[in-house]
C-alpha cells in the first residue's frame, strides 16, 4: 500500500476526520485565488460529505462537490491533490482524490468554490472547521 501510494507521487494535502468552475460571489466577493501550496491547514468534510472546508493562509474557504464522497467520511480518509493548477481561482482548478487505508480511491468533483467571510467562518460548527 505504501509503495503504491509512494509511486503516485501525489501531494497529501491533509487528512480530515453550483456548476462547473463556477466561484461564489457573496458578501467576501469573489473568491480570490490562492497557490496551491498554501493549503496547508488541512480539510473537513460535512456529514452528507457533499462539501469540503479548507484552510488556506488564515482563510476558510466552502467546496461544494458535485455529489456525496461517503469515502471522505472514512477515519482513514486522505485527500490528494494531482496536477491542480499552481493557481486555484476556480473549482475548475482542482484536481482531487480521496483514498482510504485499502487503497479504495475516487476522484472528487468540485463544483463550487467560496471563500467565507471571517463571520461565516467563526460561525462554523468546530466540527467543521479545518
Amino acid at each position: 500500500m505504501a509503495l503504491a501510494l509512494a509511486q503516485l507521487s501525489l501531494p497529501v494535502l491533509a487528512q480530515g476526520t453550483g456548476s462547473p468552475g463556477s466561484e461564489a460571489v457573496g458578501a467576501a466577493g469573489p473568491a480570490p485565488c490562492f497557490f496551491r501550496q498554501e493549503w496547508t491547514g488541512g480539510w473537513k468534510a460535512t456529514p452528507d460529505a457533499r462539501t469540503i472546508y479548507i484552510s488556506v493562509s488564515g482563510s476558510i474557504y466552502r467546496l461544494d462537490l458535485d455529489t456525496s464522497y461517503p469515502l471522505l467520511q472514512s477515519p482513514w480518509a486522505q485527500l490528494f491533490d494531482r496536477d491542480s493548477s499552481n493557481t486555484i481561482c476556480k473549482a475548475i482548478d482542482f484536481r482531487l482524490v480521496v483514498y482510504d487505508q485499502i487503497a479504495i480511491r475516487e476522484a472528487v468533483i468540485v463544483r463550487r468554490l467560496t471563500r467565507l467571510t471571517p463571520a461565516e467562518a467563526a460561525s462554523l460548527p468546530k466540527s467543521l472547521r479545518p
